[in-house]
C-alpha cells in the first residue's frame, strides 16, 4: 500500500516514512503542499498523512482542493494543533481522521490501517482460505504457521487481498508498491509475482491466490470451494523490536539537530536585543518553533513541545514591544524543558500519543 506524507519537518518526515516503510508501506514524502497537492491529483495513493502548516499551501487547502475534485483518497491529519477548533477545521475540511503529534506510533499505525481498511472494506485480517495476512504484525500464515515474505512480496500480497475484485496492470501495481524514487520497469512485478507464487507454493498452497489475465494483468482468483474457512481474528497493534529499533535511530538524529534548530529562535533574540528584528526573521522563527513543537511532541518531549507551541504563539501574535522579555523566558524555559530525558515525562516516542477522539 502506497502513501503520500506531506511533512515539512526533516526529522519527523524521516521518522514517520522510517515507521511506515517498517510497516511495509511505500512512502513518498513531500515537504511542501503544492507539491504534495499535485501528486495526490495525479496518483492513485491508497492514504494521505498531511501536516496542517506547510510551504505553499497549508494542509486545509489541500484538503479542500483534493475533496473538490471527487478525490476520495483517506486523508489523516497529523499537527501539533490539536484545540477542539483545529479538529472541526480539519474535518470539516475534507479529512477522515485527526491525530496530534505526540509520539505514539503504534496508534498511528492502527489509525492508518483503520483507514485503509474502510477504503477498502476489508477485515482487519486479510485471508483467501487459510491464508492469513495480518496488516498489525505484517505477519503472513497458511494453516496457522508463518510465511518468511520479503518485503515486496508482503507488500504485492497485500494489494491483491484488499482489492478482490479489481484487475490489476503492471503499472498500477508499480503506483501502489514502489515510490517514486525507485520505480522499477515493469518486468520487475512479472518477477515479483513469480516469486511470490513459488513462495506460497512451497508454504503447502497448492492454488496460486493470484491468476493471470493475458492481455489485462492480474487479479485474486476466487476461493477453491474446497478451501476451509478459518474465522478471522484482530490482532492487537502493540509496538515490537522492530518498530522500537526505528523510533531509537530516528530520536538520536532529532536530539542531534537540536542545537541547529534552536540556533534559528537564538537569532531572533539577538536581532530583538540588537533591534535588528525584520518581519522575515520573525516569520523564519515562527516557521521553526511550529516544525520543533511538532518534533518534540512526536517524539516524547511533551512539555518542551508545549513550550515550542508558546513561542510559537508568541512570534504569531505579540506585539513587538512585549516580544523580547517574553521570548527570552520562554526560550530559557524551553531549553530547560530539553534538559528533561523524555522517559521522566513519560512520553517516551511510541508510548505516549494524545489522541484526538
Amino acid at each position: 500500500m502506497k502513501i503520500l506524507l506531506l511533512e515539512d519537518d526533516p526529522s519527523t518526515s524521516d521518522f514517520l516514512a522510517d515507521t511506515l516503510t517498517s510497516h511495509r508501506y511505500a512512502v513518498d514524502a513531500i515537504a511542501d503542499g503544492a507539491t504534495g497537492f499535485d501528486l495526490a491529483s495525479r496518483w492513485p495513493y491508497d492514504l494521505l498523512i498531511v501536516d496542517w502548516l506547510l510551504p505553499k499551501l497549508d494542509g486545509l487547502e489541500v484538503c479542500r482542493r483534493l475533496r473538490a475534485q471527487g478525490n476520495r483518497t483517506p486523508i489523516l491529519m497529523l499537527t501539533v494543533k490539536a484545540t477542539s477548533a483545529d479538529i472541526v477545521a480539519g474535518l470539516d475540511a475534507g479529512a477522515d481522521d485527526y491525530l496530534a503529534k505526540t509520539g505514539d506510533a503504534p496508534q498511528l499505525l492502527a489509525r492508518v490501517r483503520a483507514l485503509l481498511r474502510r477504503s477498502s472494506a476489508t477485515a482487519p485480517v486479510l485471508s483467501w482460505g487459510e491464508l492469513r495476512l495480518d496488516p498489525a504484525l505484517t505477519q503472513v500464515t497458511y494453516r496457522q504457521q508463518p510465511i518468511a515474505c520479503r518485503p515486496k512480496e508482503y507488500e504485492l500480497l497485500e494489494l491483491f487481498l484488499r482489492q478482490p475484485q479489481r484487475m490489476l496492470t503492471r503499472s498500477a501495481i508499480i503506483d501502489h508498491l514502489w515510490p517514486m524514487a525507485d520505480t522499477p520497469v515493469e518486468g520487475s512485478v512479472t518477477n515479483l509475482i513469480k516469486d511470490l507464487r513459488q513462495r506460497l507454493k512451497a508454504a503447502g498452497l497448492e492454488t496460486s491466490p493470484i491468476e493471470t489475465v493475458y492481455g489485462l494483468g492480474y487479479r485474486l482468483k476466487a476461493v477453491p470451494a474446497d478451501a476451509a474457512a478459518a474465522g478471522q481474528s484482530v490482532a492487537g497493534g502493540s509496538s515490537s523490536p522492530r518498530l522500537d529499533r526505528v523510533m531509537q535511530q530516528a530520536t538520536q538524529r532529532f536530539r542531534a539537530s537540536l542545537e541547529q534548530r534552536l540556533e534559528v529562535l537564538d537569532r531572533a533574540m539577538q536581532a530583538l536585543e540588537s533591534g535588528t528584528f525584520s518581519p522575515e526573521l520573525r516569520q523564519l522563527a515562527m516557521a521553526e518553533a511550529h516544525r520543533l513543537a511538532g518534533g518534540l511532541g512526536l517524539f516524547g518531549y511533551a512539555q518542551a513541545a508545549a513550550v515550542a507551541e508558546a513561542i510559537e504563539l508568541l512570534l504569531r501574535s505579540a506585539p513587538h514591544p512585549k516580544l523580547r522579555p517574553q521570548l527570552s523566558h520562554r526560550l530559557e524555559l524551553l531549553k530547560r524543558s530539553l534538559m528533561i530525558p523524555a522517559g521522566e515525562e513519560d512520553a517516551t516516542p511510541g508510548r505516549n500519543l494524545r489522541a484526538v477522539p
